[in-house]
């Protein structure tokens, strides 16, 4: 019996390429979060344009959520970006 891969999304094959997607960043405000979502998408996605980036704080100011969109051309894009917002400390979830 296989595992899977928790950084692996699963049916990506099902993924139309290229396309515009949206992802969503969740972190706390003492990170320079915006700063560190982009460094990622731009490694993985050379034309993302940082300043497209939105941002909102939580209610009660502890948490940032930033919102970026990305050009995929390649599902290896896909498991890539997951991966390296998950690995990143100020990161606490991507969706």
């Amino acid at each position: 019996m296989t595992t899977a891969n928790p950084m692996t999304v699963q049916n990506i094959e099902a993924w139309e390429l290229p396309r515009t997607h949206t992802f969503k960043v969740l972190g706390e405000t003492q990170y320079p979060l915006a700063q560190v979502v982009a460094a990622i998408a731009s490694r993985h996605c050379p034309s993302f344009d940082a300043s497209t980036i939105t941002m909102r704080a939580s209610s009660g100011g502890k948490y940032l959520s930033v919102t970026i969109d990305v050009y995929l051309e390649r599902h290896e894009q896909i498991n890539s970006l997951y991966a390296d917002f998950n690995s990143a400390p100020e990161i606490k979830l991507v969706y």
